[in-house]
């Protein structure tokens, strides 16, 4: 089994669960997203930390996972900031203000973007609605 993205989200702990309960709650993704205790960063005591482990076998489900958290963010008030960190170790931070306005569209492409950092072993995650080029220069 692959290794799994890691989710740390600036908010508390109920944060976490909230998002590991929607991830889980898709088909998709059902049974492969978990909490788990995270290490207290260095020179600080021992918080009450809470990461989130979310395992991708495909770009399906990258896109599904993208889907998922962008819809959370969405039912957020105020800002929310998640830290993603892929099993290779590359780390992308996804930062969200007042995104309840987004048009559909613009979702969409936030969505593939997303997705396409979770999972980037694949060609491109192509939004919805797009055609994906084909062929080579």
């Amino acid at each position: 089994m692959p290794e799994p993205l890691i989710i740390f989200l600036d908010g508390t702990g109920d944060d976490a669960i909230h998002l590991c309960e929607s991830l889980n709650w898709d088909s998709e993704l059902r049974g492969r997203a978990r909490l788990a205790p995270a290490a207290a960063p260095e020179g600080t005591l021992g918080a009450d930390l809470t990461q989130l482990l979310v395992t991708l076998e495909s770009g399906g489900m990258a896109t599904a996972f993208a889907s998922v958290l962008i819809a959370w963010i969405k039912r957020r008030a105020g800002s929310v900031t998640a830290k993603v960190t892929r099993p290779d170790g590359t780390t992308f931070e996804l930062t969200a203000e007042r995104v309840h306005g987004l048009k559909p569209e613009d979702l969409q492409k936030q969505v593939a973007q997303l997705a396409a950092m979770a999972w980037p072993y694949e060609a491109a995650v192509t939004p919805p609605g797009e055609e994906q080029a084909a062929g080579t220069a």
